[in-house]
């Protein structure tokens, strides 16, 4: 299946693409797709076709899934 990653703020600096189409298997998680693009180390907040979600979140063709760099700074 499809899904659409799109990077927010400081991740956007990291590829030279916004965005991007994965493939992922069937009932792939949102952590499932954050280790595969190396991201799963990162402290991110995820946003899965508009809603917040959680890295367990199952995802569907065709969803958006967006990531955004938590805000740290002191």
């Amino acid at each position: 299946m499809q899904v659409r990653v799109r990077y927010m703020f400081a991740l956007r600096d990291r590829d030279s693409e916004d965005q991007q189409v994965v493939e992922v298997p069937a009932a792939t998680t949102v952590f499932e797709v954050l280790r595969t693009l190396g991201l799963a180390d990162l402290e991110l907040l995820t946003a899965l076709n508009g809603a917040s979600v959680s890295d367990s979140t199952a995802l569907k063709d065709g969803d958006e899934l967006v990531l955004i760099p938590a805000i740290q700074g002191g």
